[in-house]
């Protein structure tokens, strides 16, 4: 539905993503499916994704480093100040910032064959502000960038 010579927006996250033996990886993925129609007021493009449950406002202190755990519910997590990390059991890391997106299921009711999870901490000597945006969509398992 987009303008000739107009194209899906370029919208890059980052997901933690679960596999079926419980491990959890990371992969730069980017959305898709957006269509150009009137939202607010003029035609912009949108996409609509799983309903909210639940939004949380966190402040992540400097020097924090949280031990291996999963996370709450499936979920957002839109990085607003300082920076952050999270690392997953196949070793990989991602550092985020401000305006980074951050989508994960590695929760415990996870069906994959083992309870998954992550690590995660401040990076620098400043906090890590975000907003955490918890969602109504069932954990998956083997489906990376699936948004």
């Amino acid at each position: 539905m987009s303008k000739a010579g107009e194209k899906d927006p370029d919208f890059p996250y980052t997901h933690l993503w679960v596999s079926a033996d419980g491990e959890t990886h990371i992969t730069e993925a980017k959305m898709s499916g957006f269509e150009l129609k009137k939202y607010a007021e003029d035609p912009q493009y949108v996409k609509e994704g799983p309903s909210p449950s639940k939004t949380v406002f966190t402040q992540l202190n400097a020097g924090l480093e949280q031990d291996f755990h999963p996370c709450p519910q499936v979920q957002f997590v839109v990085t607003l100040s300082g920076k952050w990390y999270v690392k997953a059991t196949d070793g990989s890391v991602k550092i985020m910032g401000p305006g980074d997106v951050l989508f994960q299921d590695d929760v415990k009711n996870s069906p994959a064959k083992k309870s998954p999870g992550h690590w995660s901490g401040v990076v620098g000597d400043w906090p890590c502000q975000q907003m955490v945006i918890q969602v109504s969509r069932k954990p998956e398992v083997d489906r990376p960038g699936s948004l």
